[in-house]
């Protein structure tokens, strides 16, 4: 879990970056609607979705450790 995670945090942040750079250039009520409607909601369900997969490397590391 933990490279999974590493790679959509990374993506994440990448996308991110990208988004700050177009904002540069693209400032208007249109970018501002994709931001609230699209990338917003994106990113909560990115920061649930690597809550979710911690919990499940947790569950998985403690369920290996029983069977051992």
């Amino acid at each position: 879990m933990p490279t999974a995670t590493a790679q959509l945090t990374k993506a994440t942040k990448a996308m991110l970056y990208q988004w700050q750079v177009a904002n540069e250039h693209w400032d208007d009520p249109v970018s501002k609607r994709l931001e609230e409607k699209h990338i917003e909601p994106l990113l909560q369900a990115v920061r649930s979705a690597i809550g979710a997969m911690d919990s499940m490397g947790e569950t998985i590391a403690k369920a290996q450790n029983e069977c051992s």
